[in-house]
């Protein structure tokens, strides 16, 4: 018998859980960053941290699909595209321009409690009675060796009932990586010689 079965439920880890938390407390504390920081380059730093910790994030909650574009388009795309500007225009800015920060932390904060209170009429993650799992999940598992005729459901999910949607998120990925090649080329016409 294992000594986890005398352990009462609540008290058990959950890794889960426990990496949501600390991953929204990582992000709590780069956004604060980014709010602080007076150079470009240390706030695109903190993007580049913040679209990477919320692409973990993403993955904690089960939607792989949706962490991975936002690695491909938030912490690459996004980044290089800035450093480019940050290149073109310095890195350098007016000092006395910083109070437009103060409207702009007020909107974030009322968006953040506007978002948590319609939140609360969500269900809980991962709850079984819910339209997704007594519908579409009970959906997927009845047919897809019927109308698939492969055994794995997730190929079946994302290749077959959701493939436009893969196949979007797979060219939004494609565009990402080309506008990355175009924005780092450094050749132009005015450095080849005459």
């Amino acid at each position: 018998m294992s000594y986890l079965s005398e352990i009462p439920e609540s008290f058990i880890f959950d890794f889960t859980i426990f990496s949501t938390f600390f991953i929204g407390i990582i992000l709590i504390f780069t956004t604060i960053q980014i709010i602080r920081s007076k150079s470009f380059i240390n706030s695109l730093i903190f993007l580049s941290i913040f679209s990477t910790f919320i692409s973990l994030f993403y993955l904690n909650l089960d939607a792989p699909a949706v962490a991975m574009t936002e690695i491909a388009l938030g912490a690459c795309l996004s980044t290089c595209v800035l450093l480019k500007i940050v290149k073109v225009i310095g890195s350098e800015h007016d000092k006395s321009e910083i109070s437009y920060k103060i409207p702009a932390s007020i909107l974030s904060f009322l968006l953040i409690i506007t978002l948590c209170y319609f939140g609360l009429d969500m269900p809980n993650f991962g709850a079984e009675q819910t339209p997704l799992q007594e519908n579409i999940s009970k959906y997927y598992i009845d047919n897809t060796t019927h109308l698939i005729g492969i055994p794995s459901m997730v190929a079946a999910v994302l290749a077959s009932f959701r493939g436009f949607d893969t196949l979007g998120e797979t060219i939004v990925i494609l565009i990402a990586g080309l506008g990355i090649l175009l924005i780092m080329n450094n050749k132009t016409n005015s450095d080849e010689p005459h």
